[in-house]
């Protein structure tokens, strides 16, 4: 069932032009009102890029990507019949704007001769689920059906679906940044910066029609952020403190303040933390097989309090 959204800002990470591809990160959106059949509509984890504010559709391929960079415009729109909808949706797959259904690959196929193929030859096309939107703003029951080709022209791709799924099961969550000493800083020594929740995801990996991909995250960096003018960046998540390291300095993310945080607001800085991710895709079998890499996945911490003070010099 399609769970309809009103358009909220989503981060697209590109692949190159050839893969006819974009990717939305982990952006939530906020449920509302059904599916009105307007240019407002947009499902969970969809594609999101390019609005086309005039509910047209845009060409096969007509979508630009963004080299890993955001997009302010608003969902890509397909339509049919005046009404728009998503041209993506993770559970359906992509919508045609010749046949108003949405059309998905089998992920797993039946063999040649099976009743689901009504006496086609697999060579000479492929399996979709199929489910159309209903006049009310619901959707139709979903029927298996046979096509000689990809509905729509490209909007209907099965490695472009293996690879969305695959990169779909990467959890990337967003870090909770840390710091020790938090309240008994001091300038000119060493402050450790660790970010909880920030493990390196396991790998995704998905098959479409034949097509498998491998999705395998790394982390680019961690940039920290204590106000204007003070960061620091790291390689790692960091390392906890823990009080058997006396004022030892972090063997991979720390940082010593030349300034306290006296004049800052409420006389502490606002610290966050923000992991930069990559992944790398591997596509095997199909016509295409490549590797390529997607950029520009990234999660940012809430902020927190650090208090550092001036160094005291007893006498």
């Amino acid at each position: 069932m399609l769970n309809a959204r009103k358009p909220a800002r989503r981060i697209a990470v590109a692949a190159s032009m050839s893969a006819g591809l974009l990717l939305s990160s982990a952006v939530s959106a906020t449920a509302d009102e059904p599916p009105s059949g307007g240019a407002e509509q947009c499902t969970t984890n969809v594609i999101c890029v390019d609005a086309h504010s005039g509910g047209k559709t845009p060409g096969p391929g007509g979508s630009k990507p963004s080299g890993g960079g955001g997009s302010d415009t608003g969902p890509q729109l397909c339509s049919y019949h005046d009404a728009a909808w998503a041209c993506h949706d993770p559970q359906l797959g992509w919508f045609s704007s010749d046949k108003g259904c949405y059309f998905r690959p089998l992920d797993d196929p039946p063999p040649a001769g099976d009743p689901k193929w009504e006496g086609h030859d697999p060579k000479d096309g492929a399996l979709y689920t199929k489910v159309c939107p209903q006049t009310d703003g619901g959707m139709g029951g979903a029927e298996i059906v046979f096509e000689p080709t990809a509905p729509d022209g490209q909007n209907v791709n099965a490695e472009a679906t293996a690879i969305q799924n695959a990169y779909d099961r990467v959890r990337f969550r967003p870090p909770v940044g840390r710091a020790a000493p938090q309240n008994t800083a001091v300038v000119n020594a060493p402050v450790w910066l660790w970010a909880d929740d920030a493990a390196l995801p396991a790998p995704g990996s998905a098959a479409v029609a034949g097509i498998s991909v491998t999705v395998t995250p790394r982390l680019v960096k961690a940039d920290w952020s204590f106000g204007d003018h003070l960061q620091t960046s790291c390689t790692t998540p960091g390392t906890p403190y823990d009080p058997k390291y006396g004022d030892a300095k972090s063997p991979d993310c720390g940082y010593e303040f030349r300034t306290s945080s006296a004049g800052e607001k409420n006389g502490v800085f606002s610290a966050t933390v923000t992991m930069r991710w990559e992944a790398t895709v591997v596509v095997t079998g199909g016509s295409n097989p490549r590797k390529f890499t997607i950029s520009g996945i990234n999660q940012s911490s809430k902020p927190f309090d650090l208090k550092v003070a001036e160094m005291q010099v007893l006498n």
